[in-house]
């Protein structure tokens, strides 16, 4: 056969057995989408039997619209395709994701599943110049039988695609939507040819490296943010660390500089820490530091920041807060943590703290107020320990006022 044959198939008058053979291809067709819906999507706590009456019922549903409307369809597979949405109703029904994530998953898996069935079934048509259902059969029976290399190579990627989905570029799933329509137009080919058929396959190798691109682009995305995740958290308790600290506080007197918007610093030093781990080791001292770290982050505001300073100190940035709110902020935190009792291996272990706040005034520097915030807190330890002490510097003079 010459590449610039053409054969015409006539669906309609199609053989008893050749019916048959594509009524189970179509089954298989069914179960593949079915298993790569449920491989890429999360189920939602719904029974076994709720899942079954959900995809089951609507595929009846699509086979009985199937029969009233390909008589008088004026293509059957155009026809398949339209009906094929209805499978978006069970995966509303039975999965967790966003609608558009499952938007999304539905018309990735509908265009690569329809366009394998149109390439099996132009090859055969080619190979074979008739319509006989075997190579259509074993091509849906190989995609099955790949299905299992999909789970376990492909579906982490999709799900970090699903992942930024959900918090942003949701402009993503307009593209599977534009495969599914290509898909459908290639499908709707009653007139088989090479020139047909190659356009096809180079279309399904395309959508294949797009997803690609998109699932690489997303992983380097995630790994550089993992990345500079870390370079701003400190390993041990999870806080953001010092350098992440700076950058914030720099930030916010920029914008008091510009909108004159106040902000305070609290610096807190864990009394006698040294004590604790010369008696008791660096691993009950790492506990200590981590349990006082959640009491912290437990204690502020959402809008606030909670690092590490370094060793036993952490430090608070607290936006648009004054030295009332401030103050009552960081008592807070010296009764919660004072009040706690920390058991580490059989030892019940207390401590207090000593806490220094300061507020940005007019003149401040950002590491003017990092050092005002220190020399509160070192005030108190000088004075006793365990004390809240807030830094006011007024024409000049350095005030302190204390909370016990």
């Amino acid at each position: 056969m010459s590449d610039s044959t053409q054969i015409v198939v006539d669906f309609a008058n199609l053989s008893e057995i050749t019916l048959i053979i594509i009524n189970l291809s179509r089954v298989a067709f069914v179960i593949a989408n079915i298993w790569l819906f449920y491989s890429f999507l999360t189920v939602k706590e719904r029974p076994i039997w709720f899942q079954i009456i959900a995809f089951a019922g609507t595929w009846a549903t699509i086979n009985c619209l199937r029969d009233f409307i390909m008589p008088i369809a004026p293509n059957h597979y155009w026809a398949g395709y339209i009906l094929s949405l209805l499978l978006l109703i069970p995966l509303s029904l039975v999965f967790k994701e966003t609608l558009h994530a499952k938007l999304f998953v539905f018309f990735m898996v509908s265009s690569f599943s329809q366009a394998i069935f149109s390439i099996f079934c132009s090859l055969e048509i080619l190979v074979l110049e008739n319509m006989v259902g075997w190579l259509l059969l074993t091509g849906l029976l190989l995609e099955l039988a790949c299905i299992p290399l999909i789970r376990k190579y492909i579906r982490p990627h999709i799900k970090n695609i699903l992942d930024v989905l959900d918090q942003q570029h949701r402009v993503f799933y307009f593209f599977p939507m534009l495969s599914f329509a290509l898909a459908a137009f290639y499908a709707g080919q009653t007139t088989y040819s090479l020139f047909t058929c190659i356009p096809l396959v180079l279309f399904t190798l395309m959508m294949g490296f797009s997803y690609y691109l998109i699932a690489v682009s997303i992983d380097q995305t995630k790994c550089n943010q993992q990345l500079e995740l870390k370079s701003r958290t400190d390993s041990l308790t999870s806080l953001y660390n010092r350098r992440h600290m700076e950058a914030r506080i720099q930030e916010e007197h920029e914008r008091y500089q510009q909108t004159g918007v106040e902000f305070a610093l609290i610096s807190i030093d864990v009394d006698l820490f040294k004590v604790i781990n010369d008696r008791y080791g660096h691993a009950c001292g790492d506990f200590l530091l981590k349990s006082v770290s959640e009491d912290i982050r437990k204690s502020v505001r959402q809008s606030d920041t909670v690092a590490r300073w370094g060793g036993d100190e952490f430090i608070l940035l607290l936006p648009g807060t004054n030295s009332k709110i401030a103050m009552e902020l960081a008592e807070r935190i010296s009764k919660t943590v004072g009040k706690h009792r920390y058991v580490y291996e059989n030892n019940t272990l207390s401590v207090t703290l000593t806490i220094g706040v300061a507020v940005i005034k007019s003149g401040d520097t950002a590491d003017g107020i990092i050092k005002n915030a220190d020399t509160g807190m070192y005030q108190g330890k000088r004075v006793g320990r365990n004390r809240v002490v807030f830094f006011d510097n007024v024409d000049g003079g350095v005030t302190f006022d204390y909370l016990n």
